[in-house]
């Protein structure tokens, strides 16, 4: 370890005075050591030379001023210099000079049997190698002994750093690090040096404090470290370990093919392999497993290098051998061999299959590649084709949010329109009824004919016997035969009314035109939106099937439908049937050609029953509940043709469709509406209705007119409404409660058996066909009791008159009674007539 550390800077002040002989010895020392010095091999750098030489002389400047230092005094003062003979001290160098070279001798010899290969021709390379080794050792004993001119304070010292520092630096030269023993050993000898006070403090101030020389300087007492290069590198000195290893591979390849060295080079390696094993067995505790040196090894505190060469290694045990393995035999190398070709031929033929596979994929990847690339054409058509699709939905949508608002309000001012009409004539017939009511049963001798209420009422009066003249001249000119008053409808208007109905109803029309005047043909049109979605499924079907245009199509295609829908109102005479128009025609052959097979799952099929089940039913909702009078023959006979061929055509009008159930459940409610409002049956006494002339006789038979001619247009809602609730409108809401009562208020002639016969005409005969017995329907029973009381008066008034043409009536009206009786299957009544 003291090694490690850096000597102390002495720089003493003084006059050297040496010997002519004393110098001599120096030089010619110097000389010889110089010589050797430039025979040193090329690997020593200038460097470690120039250092050498830099610490001989700081050295020598140290002993000198060290021996001169105690008659240092008055130096400045006296001029000449103190010679001092120093025999002993010539004599002592000399000494140390040939121990060192005799060292060097042994180390030489020492170096060259370790590095001594076995008995073998000698290589070029090994020798200069080894050259080379010894010449490093001896530069390095050299510079060392450079060292050893110090006074007689370092000599102690000087030796054992030369010992103990010269075998650290060789070990850190040759790449190696110091092992645990050295680094113990060294330590060691440090701790007796300092027990004997043989040595040089590291911190030498206490020293110079009590020297009183005026020639030490403060700078003697510099601690700094002004030589770096003093310290001593513990870095592996990679450059020595790599040569050393490319010589022993280079000797392992050059001489590895002759027979006779192999076995001391076997005999070599196993004992570098015993060293290694050896030096690697160390105790746990991290100690040497070496003994401790005793004194006699010991050399001034540092153990011997030669005592680590004479170590006894353990043998190490041989690599072939298997500790309880079984007997190799010739079964059993086979056995293992088969076994190792069955792992092969598995692994083949694993490896067989992966490449098969991947052939496969390889070969269907080409395969998609090529189908892929035959598709990119049709796949760009495609998708330019459905992005154009997709533009021309939104535009299309985008123009029907906004017209639809039109369209609604278009629609609503038309049926208002035609709700105003309806209102009109509605309110007029039944202020004529109460009109006629209150006048033909109140006194006119106490009415003031000049108030505003007669007054208008006599317009009323006037204006309603002028239609009526009207409509008299009318079926005059038509020839028409068998009217009643009371069978006509009163809904003649004069000029101004229908001149103003003309006038709005022509607004409506051009703002209809006017709906789509801003937009262009490809959206304006029925025929456009068709051609679109046509050339859509025609071209790519399954993606028109996927996005189920053909449930989209009918919403899509309504606000056209309603639009061209507006004027359209089946009450009307010249009112056209929607299967004439342009939009059916256009959809009527939608996504088909000709000579092609219609699937049946096609929902193209059911295009137009959905448009009319979602446009047309609706609107007939509407026209049946706000424009439809049951009381007028000619509009319940054209709605009731319009729904039955809608019933027959289409599949949707049935029963269970809800917008089918709505309209029949308007009817219905419109029909109950009449009876309870427009129906009236007056009451007078028969001396007044026997007077055919008076106009209280004339207001009562057309009334009971009306209530037949209303029977009739119940009944010719059958097929569309249920039985039972036919029989609850027309038999109880109508024929027993007012038309029986008129008849029996009536008298018995000619007028009366004709009543009977029109109201038993509008009998759907379907009716009587499941009767098993003889009677007929409960609700008809108080008309068969009527027939045969009618019978036996005309029976007792023809036996009565005496005149054969009186009695020929009687029996042809009694055979009419007859068989009215049997046709309304009251057979019990029409056995017991009187004949």
């Amino acid at each position: 370890m003291s090694t490690s550390f850096k000597k102390p800077r002495r720089n003493f002040r003084q006059k050297i005075t040496i010997d002519s002989e004393s110098d001599d010895e120096t030089k010619e020392d110097f000389e010889n050591v110089n010589n050797e010095n430039e025979n040193s091999p090329q690997m020593v750098s200038n460097e470690q030379t120039k250092k050498s030489k830099k610490k001989k002389k700081e050295k020598d400047a140290l002993g000198m001023h060290r021996s001169s230092s105690v008659l240092s005094f008055n130096e400045d003062e006296e001029g000449e210099a103190l010679k001092i003979k120093k025999s002993s001290h010539s004599k002592r160098i000399a000494k140390q000079l040939k121990m060192a070279s005799k060292l060097a001798k042994e180390e030489e010899e020492r170096v060259q049997k370790s590095y001594k290969s076995p008995p073998r021709k000698a290589s070029p390379v090994h020798r200069e190698e080894s050259l080379e080794d010894r010449d490093e050792e001896i530069r390095r004993l050299r510079e060392e002994f450079q060292t050893m001119n110090g006074d007689d304070l370092e000599e102690n010292e000087s030796e054992e750093e030369t010992e103990g520092g010269n075998q650290l630096k060789k070990m850190i030269k040759k790449g190696e690090i110091p092992d645990a023993m050295m680094i113990h050993m060294i330590r060691k000898k440090r701790q007796q040096a300092r027990d004997y006070g043989d040595f040089i403090p590291l911190d030498d101030t206490e020293r110079v404090e009590n020297s009183k020389s005026r020639l030490v300087r403060d700078d003697d007492n510099d601690k700094s470290d002004d030589d770096e290069n003093e310290r001593i590198d513990f870095s592996v000195n990679t450059q020595a370990r790599d040569r050393i290893k490319i010589q022993n591979e280079f000797l392992a390849a050059e001489h590895g093919s002759e027979n006779e060295d192999s076995d001391q080079e076997r005999e070599w390696e196993e004992q570098q392999i015993k060293k290694g094993v050896s030096l690697g067995s160390e105790q746990p505790d991290g100690g040497s497993s070496a003994a401790a040196p005793t004194s006699s090894d010991q050399y001034n505190g540092f153990q011997d290098t030669t005592i680590l060469e004479k170590k006894t290694f353990t043998a190490f045990p041989s690599l072939t051998q298997t500790g309880g393995s079984t007997v190799i035999n010739m079964e059993l190398i086979r056995k293992r061999l088969q076994d190792r070709l069955n792992s092969m031929d598995e692994v083949h033929r694993s490896h067989t299959r992966d490449r098969d596979s991947l052939v496969s994929d390889i070969d269907d990847t080409e395969k998609s590649i090529e189908t892929c690339q035959e598709k990119v054409a049709g796949l760009e058509a495609r998708y330019r084709f459905f992005q154009e699709m997709r533009g021309y939905v939104r535009d299309l949508v985008d123009c029907l949010s906004e017209k639809v608002p039109d369209i609604n309000s278009l629609e609503q001012r038309m049926t208002n329109l035609w709700k105003t009409q309806a209102r009109k004539f509605l309110s007029r017939r039944q202020q004529d009824v109460r009109d006629q009511c209150q006048e033909y049963m109140t006194s006119t001798a106490n009415v003031d004919l000049t108030s505003p209420e007669a007054v208008e009422k006599q317009r009323r009066t006037a204006e309603r016997e002028a239609r009526r003249s009207r409509r008299r001249r009318a079926r005059e000119m038509k020839d028409i035969v068998g009217h009643h008053d009371g069978l006509s409808s009163d809904d003649e208007e004069n000029q101004s009314e229908i001149a103003k109905y003309n006038v709005e109803k022509e607004s409506l029309l051009s703002g209809q035109e006017r709906v789509f005047e801003d937009v262009v043909e490809d959206f304006s049109e029925v025929d456009s939106v068709r051609e679109r979605f046509e050339d859509w499924k025609q071209t790519y079907k399954d993606t028109y099937q996927d996005a189920y245009i053909g449930l989209c199509l009918p919403k899509l295609l309504n606000p056209y439908i309603r639009l061209s829908l507006i004027n359209w109102n089946p009450l009307e005479a010249d009112c056209m049937d929607f299967e004439d128009t342009k939009w059916f025609d256009t959809l009527v052959f939608y996504g088909f050609k000709l000579q092609e097979t219609i699937a049946k799952d096609d929902d193209d099929i059911r295009l137009l029953p959905s448009i009319v089940e979602k446009v047309v039913l609706p609107k007939l909702s509407v026209i049946a509940e706000s424009v439809w009078d049951p009381l007028s023959t000619t509009q319940t006979s054209r709605l009731v043709n319009v729904i039955s061929k809608l019933g027959r055509d289409y599949p949707c009008i049935q029963a269970n469709n809800k917008a089918t159930q709505h309209l029949l459940n308007v009817i219905v409610r419109r029909i109950r509406k009449t009876l309870e409002d427009d129906v009236f049956m007056p009451l007078y006494p028969k001396s007044v209705l026997e007077n055919r002339s008076s106009n209280a006789s004339v207001f009562f038979h057309r009334q009971l007119w009306v209530c037949i001619k209303l029977l009739g247009n119940i009944l010719s809602w059958h097929g569309i409404l249920s039985n039972q609730m036919l029989r609850s409108l027309s038999l109880d809401g109508l024929l027993n409660r007012y038309i029986i009562l008129g008849l029996c208020n009536s008298g018995v002639n000619k007028e009366t058996i004709q009543k009977c016969q029109s109201i038993i005409s509008t009998f759907p005969k379907e009716w009587f066909e499941d009767l098993e017995e003889d009677k007929t329907m409960p609700q008809l029973e108080n008309l068969g009791r009527f027939l045969v009381s009618v019978a036996r008066t005309l029976y007792s008034e023809g036996q009565q008159n005496k005149r054969d043409f009186d009695k020929k009536d009687s029996r042809d009206f009694i055979k009419q009674i007859s068989k009215m009786l049997v046709n309304i299957h009251a057979m019990e009544y029409a056995v017991n007539l009187p004949m």
